[in-house]
């Protein structure tokens, strides 16, 4: 197939109300094969293209967050994030549409329980905030809990795109799920135990 014949029907394919995005030959690991002039990926509506991956053919589609989480009549309006030893860590910062009242939502790991905490929080002070029901607490907790779900999933799967067998391993190993790799047509998969 031509390289016009080929991007024609990347972006026919396109039309299914997905966009095509063009994957940089550059990012191949090893170089591009010889005979591969373009390469493209249909990106759906509820997708994300993310592109520059050091591995791989360099990018990868992943799940897009979901704006239906989102906390009808407050503003997300900043975020002071971190991954810490791969937990979020920090604080989102939401503003209220009618009034202009802020919360501030923190978000860390409870190591004993190996949970995510997303505790409302007083806009510039150590404590609890005061000025919003349990109900817009609840809105916008749960706001902040999928934008930080996504982000996860997409840290996490960004990690398996890029890990080889050996560290996929050791990552298990250390999350303290070093069993046995069973093959597809392994017969303890049956129930056959």
């Amino acid at each position: 197939m031509t390289d016009e014949a080929h991007a024609a029907g990347a972006e026919a394919r396109g039309t299914s109300g997905g966009t095509v995005e063009r994957v940089p030959l550059s990012s191949f690991r090893h170089g591009a094969p010889p005979h591969l002039r373009e390469l493209f990926v249909e990106v759906q509506p509820d997708e994300a293209f993310i592109p520059g991956l050091k591995m791989g053919v360099g990018a990868l589609t992943v799940q897009r967050w979901d704006p239906a989480h989102t906390a009808t009549g407050w503003t997300l309006y900043g975020a002071d994030l971190t991954l810490d030893m791969g937990h979020p860590f920090g604080s989102m910062f939401y503003r209220n549409d009618e009034d202009g009242r802020v919360l501030r939502v923190g978000v860390k790991w409870h190591p004993p329980v190996q949970q995510l905490e997303f505790p409302a929080l007083h806009p510039s002070k150590p404590e609890l905030t005061s000025n919003c029901t349990d109900e817009e607490v609840a809105t916008i907790v749960l706001d902040a809990r999928s934008r930080i779900g996504t982000l996860v999933a997409i840290n996490a799967q960004i990690g398996s795109f890029v890990a080889t067998t050996e560290s996929e391993n050791a990552i298990l190993e250390a999350s303290g799920l070093g069993l046995e790799r069973l093959s597809e047509d392994d017969p303890r998969l049956a129930g056959h135990v």
